[in-house]
Protein backbone atom coordinates (compact mmCIF):
# COMPACT_ATOMS: atom_id res chain seq x y z
CA UNK A 1 0.00 0.00 0.00
CA UNK A 2 2.99 2.59 0.86
CA UNK A 3 4.18 1.98 -2.93
CA UNK A 4 0.82 2.22 -4.29
CA UNK A 5 -0.01 4.91 -2.57
CA UNK A 6 2.83 6.95 -3.68
CA UNK A 7 2.75 6.04 -7.20
CA UNK A 8 -1.63 7.45 -7.01
CA UNK A 9 -0.44 10.65 -5.59
CA UNK A 10 2.30 10.42 -8.51
CA UNK A 11 0.20 10.14 -11.26
CA UNK A 12 -2.16 13.03 -9.86
CA UNK A 13 0.16 15.40 -9.59
CA UNK A 14 1.31 14.26 -13.26
CA UNK A 15 -2.03 14.49 -14.77
CA UNK A 16 -2.17 17.71 -12.94
CA UNK A 17 1.08 18.88 -14.71
CA UNK A 18 0.05 17.79 -18.06
CA UNK A 19 -3.80 18.88 -18.27
CA UNK A 20 -4.46 22.10 -19.62
CA UNK A 21 -8.31 21.52 -18.31
CA UNK A 22 -9.13 23.28 -15.22
CA UNK A 23 -11.59 20.91 -14.48
CA UNK A 24 -9.55 18.02 -14.82
CA UNK A 25 -6.69 19.70 -12.78
CA UNK A 26 -9.67 20.14 -9.45
CA UNK A 27 -10.75 16.58 -10.09
CA UNK A 28 -7.10 15.42 -9.92
CA UNK A 29 -6.72 17.79 -7.05
CA UNK A 30 -9.43 16.73 -4.92
CA UNK A 31 -8.29 13.01 -5.82
CA UNK A 32 -4.78 13.65 -4.58
CA UNK A 33 -6.05 15.71 -1.79
CA UNK A 34 -8.52 12.70 -0.11
CA UNK A 35 -5.68 9.56 -1.24
CA UNK A 36 -3.15 12.35 0.89
CA UNK A 37 -5.65 12.50 3.95
CA UNK A 38 -6.26 8.52 3.95
CA UNK A 39 -2.10 7.93 4.36
CA UNK A 40 -1.27 10.89 6.55
CA UNK A 41 -0.39 9.54 9.53
CA UNK A 42 -0.18 6.34 8.17
CA UNK A 43 2.85 6.03 6.64
CA UNK A 44 4.89 5.06 9.58
CA UNK A 45 2.54 2.33 9.96
CA UNK A 46 2.70 1.26 6.36
CA UNK A 47 6.34 1.70 6.44
CA UNK A 48 6.58 -0.97 9.16
CA UNK A 49 4.05 -3.62 7.55
CA UNK A 50 5.76 -2.91 4.22
CA UNK A 51 9.68 -3.37 5.21
CA UNK A 52 11.01 -6.31 5.06
CA UNK A 53 12.60 -6.95 8.98
CA UNK A 54 16.68 -6.81 7.98
CA UNK A 55 15.43 -3.84 5.56
CA UNK A 56 13.75 -1.62 8.40
CA UNK A 57 16.21 0.54 9.72
CA UNK A 58 17.52 1.74 6.25
CA UNK A 59 13.71 2.14 5.01
CA UNK A 60 12.69 4.41 8.22
CA UNK A 61 16.01 6.01 7.80
CA UNK A 62 15.13 6.87 4.04
CA UNK A 63 11.26 8.32 5.02
CA UNK A 64 12.80 10.41 7.78
CA UNK A 65 15.47 11.83 5.64
CA UNK A 66 13.45 12.30 2.72
CA UNK A 67 11.89 15.72 4.57
CA UNK A 68 15.64 16.95 5.20
CA UNK A 69 16.52 16.29 1.62
CA UNK A 70 13.22 17.84 0.23
CA UNK A 71 12.93 20.69 2.27
CA UNK A 72 16.14 22.35 0.13
CA UNK A 73 15.77 21.19 -3.03
CA UNK A 74 11.89 21.22 -3.79
CA UNK A 75 11.76 24.82 -4.63
CA UNK A 76 14.85 24.45 -7.08
CA UNK A 77 13.21 21.68 -8.88
CA UNK A 78 9.88 23.51 -8.94
CA UNK A 79 11.46 26.25 -10.32
CA UNK A 80 13.57 24.37 -12.86
CA UNK A 81 10.29 22.37 -13.97
CA UNK A 82 8.06 26.03 -13.45
CA UNK A 83 10.65 27.43 -16.25
CA UNK A 84 10.99 24.59 -18.69
CA UNK A 85 6.95 23.86 -18.48
CA UNK A 86 6.37 27.76 -18.50
CA UNK A 87 3.90 27.93 -15.68
CA UNK A 88 5.25 28.22 -12.09
CA UNK A 89 2.52 25.68 -11.00
CA UNK A 90 3.18 23.47 -13.59
CA UNK A 91 6.39 22.95 -12.13
CA UNK A 92 5.21 22.42 -8.33
CA UNK A 93 2.93 19.38 -10.26
CA UNK A 94 6.21 18.09 -12.08
CA UNK A 95 8.51 18.30 -8.80
CA UNK A 96 5.41 16.34 -6.82
CA UNK A 97 5.10 13.79 -9.67
CA UNK A 98 8.96 13.43 -9.98
CA UNK A 99 8.96 13.03 -6.22
CA UNK A 100 6.02 10.64 -5.16
CA UNK A 101 6.80 8.29 -8.80
CA UNK A 102 10.74 7.90 -7.59
CA UNK A 103 9.99 6.62 -3.82
CA UNK A 104 8.47 3.67 -4.41
CA UNK A 105 11.57 2.98 -6.77
CA UNK A 106 14.33 3.73 -4.72
CA UNK A 107 12.70 1.58 -1.28
CA UNK A 108 11.64 -1.72 -3.99
CA UNK A 109 15.02 -1.40 -5.79
CA UNK A 110 17.97 -0.06 -3.97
Amino acid sequence: MLGGGAVLLGLLALTMALTERPGLTAAAYLASTAANGLLLGRWQTLVADSAPEPERPRWFAFQGSSWGVAQPVVPGLAAMFGSLAGAPGAGAFWTAALAFLVVPLTLSYS
